[in-house]
């Protein structure tokens, strides 16, 4: 059994993370899993509230019941209970008959984040269904924009949140050290963004730091993101009732569960989560959106491209309490 549970804790490991920090520790107690929010890899100046390191181990909770499931367990799970010494969550399994969606295991480990162009094909209106199907979560809302007349807006929050981020050097500093430039790098940290999995070549580091220093301009990194968006199918965001870490948690539920079901329809999906994660612009798509408490927080470009090579991930037993 010991065995088996460190199966279903790789599955969990292979979820998307904010620059691929795998914020996460798993330990096994009995017939329970905690997962444990790993404060040491937080990102400080993109993620200050810490609200994406909490999706990040939603992303891994989901993975980690789907894969549970998958071997006949059902899973309860426990948001932070007072009775563990460390903030975590309890996903206590139990052999029995659950119901299942085999296309969200299976493909766990071909999810990626697609960091290419995308071809503009729309998607068909059933697989839409089929994603917005899967998204339930408490408190969690799922908006899909596939009308340019929905996404131009978007599109100028994205410019804007882009050119603050790399106007401030303390954020392309935090990026850069999360980089890999090249495959040494890549296969010795074992996280981290894969330079080729951002559609780059592999360079030595110190000539990569010197690109992203000198020759990457805001302006100009913000023109890249709405070409990208405009040669997508569409714009997805997810929105959290309540702004708490279990809501955050919920939403990588959520997210998760999505982007499994749209990788199992050959639908690729990347991240677009600059208004999302700069405060000041978050506040006017709030608005926009005709938000009050709720918050924005997760939006990704959807659409059809080849897959890119991944970035990669820690053995298991380097997470492990």
């Amino acid at each position: 059994m010991e065995n088996q549970f460190k199966e279903i804790i790789y599955y969990a490991t292979l979820a998307p993370s904010g620059h691929n920090t795998q914020p996460w520790k798993f330990s096994i107690k009995d017939n329970s899993f905690l997962i444990y929010p790993d404060y040491s890899r937080r990102l400080k100046v993109v993620d200050p509230d810490d609200h994406a390191l909490f999706i990040s181990i939603g992303c891994a909770l989901e993975n980690l019941i789907i894969a549970a499931n998958h071997m006949g367990y059902s899973a309860k799970v426990e948001y932070f209970p007072p009775t563990e010494e460390k903030d975590c969550i309890k996903i206590t399994i139990n052999k029995d008959k659950v119901e299942i969606d085999p296309a969200l295991f299976n493909t766990i480990p071909n999810r990626q984040a697609t960091r290419s162009k995308y071809d503009g094909r729309p998607i068909p209106p059933e697989d839409l269904e089929k994603l917005k199907k899967v998204s339930h979560q408490d408190k969690v809302s799922f908006i899909l924009f596939t009308e340019q007349r929905e996404i131009e807006p978007i599109i100028e929050f994205v410019k804007e949140g882009n050119v603050l981020q790399f106007r401030n050097k303390s954020f392309v500093n935090e990026l850069i050290s999360w980089i890999r430039f090249n495959k040494k790098d890549a296969l010795t940290s074992s996280d981290g963004l894969n330079s080729a999995s951002m559609g780059l070549p592999y360079v030595p580091t110190w000539f990569g730091r010197f690109i992203l220093n000198n020759l990457v301009t805001p302006n100009g990194e913000a023109n890249k993101c709405e070409r990208l968006i405009r040669g997508s199918s569409g714009v997805a965001l997810f929105i959290a009732e309540s702004n708490d870490k279990q809501s955050w948690i919920n939403v990588g539920r959520s997210f998760e569960r999505v982007v499994l079901k749209a990788t199992s329809l050959n639908i690729k999906h990347a991240h677009m989560n600059m208004p999302c994660e700069e405060i000041e612009i978050r506040t006017k798509f709030q608005k926009h959106l005709g938000l009050k408490d709720e918050q924005p927080l997760l939006l990704l470009r959807i659409g059809y491209s080849n897959p890119m090579p991944k970035s990669y991930r820690r053995p298991v037993e380097e997470v492990m309490v």
